[in-house]
């Protein structure tokens, strides 16, 4: 027997499933001392949103993601089962994420975007094989079509979004040489083909950011190599995660915050599993911190410096803002909660304070190593 493949998702789906995802981080519970009521409307509550999670996402993961998906089970009237039942519904989350982000259901780049960036750089480049170690090293995938070097362009740049997760992603990359390396012998034409490719952009309410960015596309979540950048302790590439994040924030801020926590939850997934710890049960990111910060050294009790002291205890505070912020922003949770919309300058901060913590981490992270190593060394 064939082992089933994932399903496909449309646009509208798509959004719909990470509103789900939205929700399931946001549900709030009660306590098992709270009415008898109450605990009624939280468990039927918590199992309808566990259904619609088996009916619209199991189709799109891998037979073993879809059967944990399939087992969890919540009870009315049992608030402990609501309880398991989050704590195993919390821990897919980052798969059912990296299913929608492998979707190949992108959304196409406009035409007259691929017609005139494909025959600027088509007429530009004008030999086969650089052209196509451009496209390829900047994401594309797939045969090479067939044509001349503009016709292979345009052709290309039509059909990434049957091919790749985020085509403006590629389409950043395959402009990044051209639109900020000068070319002292053909600057002239370089400048008309960089003014006719702004233009287009702008036409669709895009523009080109250097670093190989396209502004006004959004994109919710991190690369898939994300997990591997973060165990590689490439600080270079990690902070290209979070241009990526904000490339976004003008057109998506909320999306922009989702990346940001994302990209601490996968750090500190990271750390936890490469250290051996025990995973906590609620892999949403505050346990995750918890878990990882207390192994690392950054409890503020155990450091005697009253100024660094403060400092940590502030990267509890960052982080449990961030995570809060994710979870509820543009949306009421819960009695008494008030809708805040995430702006820019929100997103904004966020990433920064994000990426702030991630390299402190890190650093210290491999810091720690070190002083194993020198340890080790010095045993020996």
């Amino acid at each position: 027997m064939n082992a089933r493949e994932p399903e496909t998702v449309t646009e509208n789906k798509k959004t719909l499933l990470l509103g789900l995802i939205e929700e399931a981080r946001g549900f709030r519970f009660c306590g098992p001392s709270d009415d008898p009521e109450e605990q009624t409307a939280v468990t039927s509550g918590y199992r309808y949103l566990t259904v619609q999670f088996k009916r619209l996402v199991a189709p799109l993961l891998p037979a073993s993601a879809a059967s944990r998906l399939d087992s969890i089970e919540v009870q009315i009237d049992n608030l402990y089962s609501a309880y398991d039942a989050k704590a195993e519904l919390d821990a897919l989350l980052p798969e059912i994420e990296a299913a929608l982000e492998r979707n190949n259901n992108a959304s196409p780049l406009p035409v007259p975007v691929c017609s005139i960036v494909g025959d600027v750089l088509g007429s530009y480049i004008a030999y086969h094989k650089p052209l196509e170690r451009l496209f390829y090293e900047a994401g594309a995938v797939g045969n090479v079509p067939d044509g001349n070097c503009v016709i292979k362009s345009q052709s290309w740049l039509k059909r990434l979004h049957t091919e790749v997760a985020d085509p403006v992603a590629v389409l950043g990359e395959v402009l990044e040489v051209f639109m900020e390396v000068d070319n002292s012998y053909r600057g002239e034409e370089q400048e008309k083909g960089r003014n006719a490719i702004k233009e287009v952009l702008a036409r669709f309410g895009l523009s080109y950011r250097a670093g190989g960015f396209i502004l006004g596309a959004a994109s919710a979540l991190p690369t898939k190599s994300l997990i591997e950048i973060l165990k590689s302790h490439d600080m270079a590439a990690v902070d290209k995660e979070f241009e990526r994040s904000l490339a976004n924030l003008e057109s998506d801020p909320p999306a922009s915050v989702t990346a940001a926590c994302c990209i601490l939850e996968s750090l500190f997934k990271v750390y936890i599993e490469e250290n051996e710890l025990e995973m906590p049960g609620d892999q949403s990111l505050k346990p995750l911190w918890k878990a990882a910060s207390k192994h690392l050294g950054f409890d503020p009790s155990a450091v005697e410096d009253e100024d660094l002291k403060k400092i940590l205890s502030g990267l509890n505070s960052i982080v449990d803002g961030i995570g809060s912020l994710r979870t509820h922003g543009g949306t009421a949770h819960g009695r008494g909660k008030r809708a805040y919309r995430i702006q820019a300058r929100h997103a904004r901060l966020t990433i920064h304070a994000s990426h702030t913590l991630v390299a402190f981490f890190l650093e210290t992270w491999e810091e720690r190593k070190r002083k194993i190593v020198n340890e080790r060394d010095n045993f020996a």
